[in-house]
């Protein structure tokens, strides 16, 4: 019996950071980051940094990867000798990727097996980094599979959001649309519901209080848990994400991982600047 060989397949959009990506040799399926004059790849042709300077002048759309895309990955991954592939894809309720990477799959003769996070950012990205770990350790296929989805369905995603704007243009305020025109200065966090959409779960005037509200948040996620591993992402604020990463390691001191990277540009289109992100991944 030929000896399993497993990939990685990742979207963009799962925030996987991107020497955590390197280390592992995850394939990255990268959506689509649509300017008036030109359209690129999320993080291959256009980087967060020059994404959020041109996001500050410019109207910014987003498309799911083309099929193109995907199924050239998969040839990718089947001519280095894989034989099964684990992809994982931000909430199929938020992308049209999960689907489109599971029809594609069909005709791949790799065995691939398609993870719907309901999650989206770096609380995505975490079912991909447990896939490596758990691949590093020996695991079978079907046991990775069985393990990630069961911790996938206990990993929480933060986002404090300083502007419900662009969320508003993007089309993708899910349940969070109820905000529109509240009081100035009403700083939302956004989390994703069971069935990977977007709503409010906390509503506080003020970027310091809200701040403090996300910490809360996170503490409320971990609770007595054993193992935990903790990320924080940032959208052109990385500063403010390290204040939040000090204050969360204070807190925290028995987090078995830390991870820190920076939001990917196809989400930036739709939270846009100032963003900060926490995802928690509860193992046990």
């Amino acid at each position: 019996m030929q000896p399993e060989k497993i990939a990685i397949l990742v979207d963009s959009c799962s925030d996987v950071p991107t020497a955590v990506l390197e280390a592992a040799d995850m394939a990255l399926m990268p959506m689509n980051v649509i300017f008036r004059d030109h359209v690129y790849e999320d993080r291959l042709t256009i980087t967060p940094t020059e994404f959020y300077r041109r996001q500050a002048t410019e109207k910014a759309s987003t498309a799911s990867p083309t099929g193109k895309r995907i199924v050239e990955a998969l040839e990718r991954i089947q001519a280095s000798g894989y034989t099964h592939v684990i992809a994982v894809t931000i909430s199929a309720a938020l992308s049209g990727t999960f689907q489109e990477t599971q029809l594609l799959a069909q005709d791949s003769p790799l065995k691939v097996h398609v993870i719907n996070t309901c999650s989206v950012g770096i609380g995505s990205g975490f079912a991909a980094i447990y896939a490596s770990r758990l691949r590093s350790q020996g695991l079978t296929f079907d046991q990775i599979i069985a393990e990630v989805e069961r911790v996938t369905q206990q990993t929480k995603v933060f986002f404090y959001v300083p502007s419900l704007k662009y969320l508003q243009a993007g089309g993708r305020i899910g349940k969070v649309a109820g905000m529109a025109g509240t009081l100035l200065n009403v700083k939302p966090i956004i989390s994703c519901d069971s069935e990977g959409i977007y709503y409010p779960i906390a509503k506080v005037r003020g970027e310091k209080k809200t701040l403090a509200k996300l910490l809360a948040l996170v503490s409320d996620a971990v609770g007595d848990a054993k193992r935990v591993n903790i990320a924080v992402c940032d959208g052109a604020d990385p500063e403010l994400r390290e204040r939040v990463l000090t204050k969360l390691k204070e807190a925290h001191p028995n987090v078995e991982q830390w991870y820190a990277g920076d939001v990917s540009p196809a989400l930036g289109v739709h939270t846009g600047p100032g963003l900060i992100g926490v995802g928690v991944q509860v193992l046990d």
